[in-house]
């Protein structure tokens, strides 16, 4: 009996033990309150705290709103590599810049840097922290929150609250009641606001739209003239009796149909 209490007891004490030396500092500052960080490494919350300046309370907060946002977790794991590529750039001088788009990036260009596949890297945005890669019933629920709006938890004050944010249909119904109604620029906007569907870089989406439109209307302009000058030839070739035997009048009657002179 007395044998197998002592192994009951060293048993349980080695679990503990495991248990206790198996949790990093992040999974520690987790237990403590900062439940954002639960899922992240100490390295990657070290990371993240050195290249952005924020604190591990900041940082475990927008990991909460990201995941509480997008109903899935925050890929903080690319989010740190990311930070970590940035940090070595600076360390080898790159460069920050603002493209065309208005969009803050970073130039690689002169530091040799090169990614996993062994490219070369030119330039990157600065990194975002986003959800991990929807699933296609995920990305279901992204485009219907995106649509009609969607709860989630933000820190205001350092407290957790639940706000509302409107998504692209509830846009369109309230600017169609006050008048204001722009259903390309608020479907736009509402998309914008909700934030959806920006997994990548969505800057450059849908700006050749407009200079599109515009060739297509200008084509069937053209289009719509050459067709008015030949009408209004054949008319006054009509009129004028200039048309040869072989050369119908334009809309003359012969018999029932059209193309004819009448006999």
């Amino acid at each position: 009996m007395g044998s197998s209490t002592s192994t009951s007891k060293s048993s349980s004490s080695s679990a503990n033990k495991k248990g206790l030396f198996g949790m990093g500092p992040a999974q520690s500052m987790a237990m403590a309150g900062n439940t954002g960080l639960a899922g992240a490494s100490t390295k990657q919350a070290e990371t993240i705290k050195r290249t952005t300046g924020k604190s591990f309370k900041a940082i475990g907060q927008n990991i909460g709103e990201v995941g509480s946002k997008y109903r899935r977790p925050a890929d903080v794991e690319k989010y740190a590599k990311e930070l970590s590529i940035m940090e070595v750039g600076d360390v080898l001088g790159a460069k920050k810049f603002v493209g065309a788009d208005g969009v803050e990036r970073v130039s690689f260009v002169g530091t040799g840097m090169k990614d996993e596949q062994g490219r070369t890297i030119l330039s990157k945005q600065n990194p975002q922290l986003n959800a991990t890669a929807p699933t296609l019933k995920q990305l279901g629920g992204d485009m219907a929150r995106g649509l009609m709006g969607y709860n989630s938890i933000k820190y205001i004050d350092d407290k957790p609250t639940m706000v509302k944010t409107e998504g692209v249909i509830p846009s369109l119904v309230s600017a169609a009641i006050t008048g204001n109604l722009s259903p390309i620029g608020l479907v736009m906007k509402g998309v914008s606001k909700a934030g959806f569907f920006s997994y990548g870089d969505g800057k450059d989406a849908g700006t050749n739209q407009p200079t599109k439109a515009k060739e297509m209307n200008t084509t069937n302009d053209i289009a719509d003239n050459d067709r008015k000058m030949r009408l209004e030839k054949r008319l006054a070739l009509s009129k004028a009796g200039g048309s040869s035997d072989k050369t119908r009048p334009f809309l003359t009657v012969k018999g029932r149909g059209f193309g004819g002179t009448m006999n």
